[in-house]
């Protein structure tokens, strides 16, 4: 046999074996056009089985949420069995022609309505569970705010309970003699306290009765209305929208005054504070000032005291300088200020003399005393040498 190259070279009158490489690059050509086609269909049948497992999720969310419901839920359920499964394809490839002729007349997929009618009503369910959700977020969050507010009250009141109780007890009710808390302050503290906590509660438990006959009477309101058949009608209802907005804005004014109130409250207590440290210190500057001028006073009287004293005895003073004076003009041996002066001169001049005189005899002295040794020393010397000379 001759191959069938054989025939298409004799008719040509080429190579064979270019021949061969040509028939093999249009070959190759066409199976790369045949890939780029089954890619695109490949991609494309997987995009068509993203979007039947979306609706395959959302029926299955809708039939969830019907189970115990009628018409559409049965409807779904059918429709739902008969549908194909893509992740179930091989057995039923496998399953031959009979499940296919079975399956022939049953509906494999929901209509456009029905798509339609069940993504509805999970957008509305979605939407219901995402207000309900807002709903009891917001719920949580008035109760955290709640909680918050009261929770700030509480170290606001611990605050002040501390420091009233430093004030009061650690340092107001200490003996300043013994250093020690009084007992008797720390008891009227305690049963004041007490004291404020049971008119405390007893304003609780009123507001809560008054709280109490409101809410009843606000439902034997609502009651009555409900039996006298005097339902809200739509504009009722707009009315009642229109009055809650305007107590919501009442409220948040009120909230925003109470805000207010208490950054006012709280600089006021601040500068009470202050003040209250003021006071203090000048009340202890007061007490300072109190025992100094106690001791001044003290000292004042000692002064005038002394003073009448120096007063007393400058006018017996006077009266003997009198006596003198009188005595002086009755006598004339008494000497004159004059002779008296004088003299005082002359012993002064008397006693420099004699200190002069007593420091040159001692300086003669002790020349005395250093001749004498000369001639000692002298003496002594002159006895050795002649003893030496008659040796």
């Amino acid at each position: 046999k001759i191959p069938p190259f054989t025939y298409l070279d004799c008719f040509i009158g080429g190579d064979p074996v270019s021949l061969q490489f040509e028939v093999l690059r249009v070959f190759i050509i066409v199976i790369m056009a045949t890939l780029e086609q089954l890619e695109e269909k490949v991609a494309e049948l997987q995009r068509q089985n993203e979007m039947l497992s979306m609706e395959n999720e959302m029926l299955a969310d809708f039939l969830q949420r019907d189970a115990d419901g009628s018409g559409m839920g049965d409807e779904a359920d059918e429709a739902q069995s008969d549908m194909p499964n893509p992740g179930k394809k091989g057995p039923q490839a496998r399953g031959g022609q009979k499940g296919q002729k079975r399956q022939m007349g049953l509906p494999t997929s929901l209509t456009l309505e029905e798509k339609f009618r069940i993504a509805n009503q999970e957008v509305d369910a979605l939407t219901k569970d995402i207000d309900q959700t807002k709903k009891t977020s917001e719920m949580n969050l008035d109760i955290l705010r709640a909680l918050m507010e009261e929770t700030d009250i509480r170290i606001a009141e611990v605050k002040r309970d501390a420091y009233e109780f430093r004030r009061d007890i650690v340092v107001g009710a200490e003996n300043p003699r013994t250093g020690k808390t009084m007992a008797e302050k720390v008891l009227k503290y305690m049963e004041d306290k007490l004291t404020q906590k049971d008119m405390l509660i007893n304003k609780l438990l009123m507001k809560n009765q008054a709280y109490k006959l409101s809410i009843k009477k606000a439902e034997h309101a609502l009651k009555t209305k409900q039996a006298s058949g005097d339902d809200l009608q739509y504009i009722d209802f707009h009315q009642l929208q229109i009055e809650n907005q305007q107590f919501v804005q009442r409220i948040e004014e009120a909230n925003t005054e109470l805000q207010d109130l208490k950054k006012r409250s709280g600089r006021t207590v601040k500068i009470l504070n202050n003040m209250k440290k003021r006071l203090s210190g000048l009340t202890s500057e007061a007490k300072f000032l109190e025992d100094e001028i106690k001791e001044r006073k003290a000292m004042l009287a000692k002064t005038e005291h002394d003073i009448s004293k120096v007063v007393e005895e400058r006018d017996i003073a006077r009266k003997e300088h009198r006596k003198l004076r009188a005595q002086s003009r009755r006598t004339t041996e008494i000497p004159q200020i004059v002779d008296y002066v004088g003299t005082k001169a002359q012993e002064y001049t008397l006693e420099a003399q004699k200190k002069n005189w007593e420091r040159k005899v001692e300086l003669a002295e002790t020349a005395a005393k250093r001749i004498r040794a000369a001639l000692r020393n002298g003496t002594l010397t002159g006895s050795m040498g002649g003893s030496s000379m008659g040796a």
